[in-house]
Parts: structure tokens; sequence; C-alpha cells
């Protein structure tokens, strides 16, 4: 009876020492309409994403802010390593890409954002309680993400830095 008294505090001490924090990254694209199912950023590094080299962190809550002011419903693909999904963006997922499949093996998950608050000059898409828990690779602490046009139209971005994210973490 004793031990899991112990054992609940453990585990309540582990959970008060777990950091929270805001990364924000831009979603650097191409300058170019991006049709429907083209990737719109690829390999954008999340510094810093868990604590320490290789661990793991769970994603609670991503905002997306668009300065282009169109508001594409956007999906986006979380990575443990930096690997093209695309030749290049604007072009559709696995477009010159031989072996896709090995690529997908380091994938964490994904999430889109789809319903997003007019601010008169740009638009705000936010996601909360995702959950999603994330590791990354051996050797770093960063992990990527992709961002996908789900739209079902064009997205055609004024400038390479339009669209931002903040992307809120818990880490172990």
């Amino acid at each position: 009876m004793a031990e899991t008294g112990i054992r609940k505090y453990a585990v309540i001490e582990r959970l008060n020492k777990m950091d929270v924090d805001l990364i924000d990254v831009t979603l650097t694209t191409d300058v170019e309409a991006l049709s429907n199912n083209d990737v719109i950023a690829q390999s954008i590094e999340i510094p810093n994403a868990v604590s320490v080299t290789g661990g793991s962190a769970i994603i609670q809550s991503i905002m997306l802010l668009d300065e282009d002011d169109e508001a594409p419903t956007v999906e986006l693909l979380f990575s443990q390593v930096s690997t093209a999904i695309t030749d290049d963006e604007g072009k559709a997922i696995g477009e010159d890409v031989g072996d896709l499949d090995a690529t997908f093996r380091s994938f964490l998950g994904a999430t889109t954002i789809s319903s997003w608050s007019d601010l008169v000059d740009s638009q705000m898409g936010t996601k909360t309680n995702i959950g999603l828990v994330v590791k990354a690779a051996s050797g770093t602490k960063s992990i990527y993400v992709h961002a996908i046009n789900r739209s079902g139209s064009a997205y055609t971005p004024t400038a390479t830095t339009d669209l931002k994210m903040r992307i809120g973490i818990v880490k172990d």
C-alpha cells in the first residue's frame, strides 16, 4: 500500500516538472498558386521541440497566422527527420520522390487547421487539445513539419513568409 502512494507521488512530481513552451516557426513556401493537395512547406524545423536529445513531448496546441488573409485549410504532418515529401513546394506529395514509404516511417502524426478567425488583414487558425505525442530522432531535440493545402482550391501566398506557426508543446 505504501509503495502505491510513493509511485503516485513520483508521477505527480514528474508532472510538476514538465515544461510548457511556445515555439514560433515560419512555414516558408514558394510564391505561386498552390493547388489543392500541393505541399505548401516541407521539412520545416521545430527546434527544441523536446527537452533532451531523442526525447519526447506532447503537441498541445497550434496557431497559424496567415498574413496573406486567405485562410486555407492546412494539414500539418509531423516527422522525426528532415526528409522531403516532394521535389519542391507547389507539387503534390510524392511527386519526384523515389521511396515515399521510407520517408513516412519517420512520421509522428498529423492535424488539420480549418477554422479561421478574420483579423481584417490576416487570418488566425487555432487547433487546441491536440495531445499528439512526438519523439525526436536520436541525436536531436528537433522535430519537423510539412504543410499541405487541403482547401479544395488554390492557395496563393504573396510572400514566402506569409504563413507562420506557433506551436504549444508540453515537454517531458
